[in-house]
């Protein structure tokens, strides 16, 4: 076995790791529950009741910033204080929000989904980067509690929401309790390698650098 050989793929694969393990997209995840609380989201609120539109515009309880539901039907807020929007026709099977501030996202977010009955929806978190993330068939009770939470496992920002339900039930009754934890959208610090990293990118520059004058002494 011709041992530089060896040194020198080793040293390639290493330095390629070096450069590109830090370089995976966000990480955004889904959990059925309130995971983690609420003591670090806002509650939104809905204050145009009665108002019916493809848009419903509702807004941060602590610091205010507005927040836009959308839909591919007419939606509604019913009177009452009711931090919930509905469809108009009793269902909708299609929902998306985010915060108007083009430059803001959220941290997080918890929503609560009533269904007419049993079934599923398809669930998709958009990050900052366009890329999204897609739970298909969540599964939802027809008893109305259904709340999920979105979140980050490597503080990356979410900056909509996309709720699809399955084609197979009555629709989605309305959306509830909506919460944002509201952020910076702008890109994080690349993070700085730590020693075992480094050390392998050590060796891999070593050893380029070691292939190249053993081609110059053949040569």
């Amino acid at each position: 076995m011709n041992i530089k050989k060896v040194f020198k793929a080793s040293a390639t694969i290493a330095l390629l790791g070096a450069f590109y393990s830090g370089s995976a997209s966000a990480t955004l995840q889904l959990g059925t529950g309130l995971i983690g609380g609420s003591g670090d989201v806002q509650n939104v609120l809905l204050t145009q009741p009665g108002v019916l539109d493809t848009l419903v515009v509702g807004e941060l309880n602590q610091t205010h910033q507005l927040v836009n539901f959308t839909s591919n039907e007419n939606i509604i807020v019913p009177g009452g204080g009711q931090a919930r929007i509905e469809a108009a026709d009793g269902s909708f099977n299609h929902i998306e929000w985010g915060l108007d501030d083009p430059l803001l996202g959220f941290a997080k977010v918890q929503f609560n989904i009533d269904a007419g009955a049993n079934g599923s929806a398809n669930i998709f978190l958009i990050d900052q980067f366009g890329a999204t993330f897609s739970f298909l068939n969540q599964a939802l009770d027809g008893s109305g509690q259904n709340f999920f939470t979105g979140f980050s496992l490597d503080n990356q920002v979410i900056v909509r929401v996309i709720i699809d339900s399955a084609s197979g039930m009555t629709g989605i009754s309305d959306l509830e309790q909506v919460r944002l934890g509201p952020t910076d959208r702008t890109v994080p610090p690349i993070e700085i390698p730590e020693p075992a990293t480094l050390a392998l990118l050590g060796l891999g520059l070593l050893g380029i650098g070691i292939s190249r004058r053993h081609k110059k002494q053949l040569a």
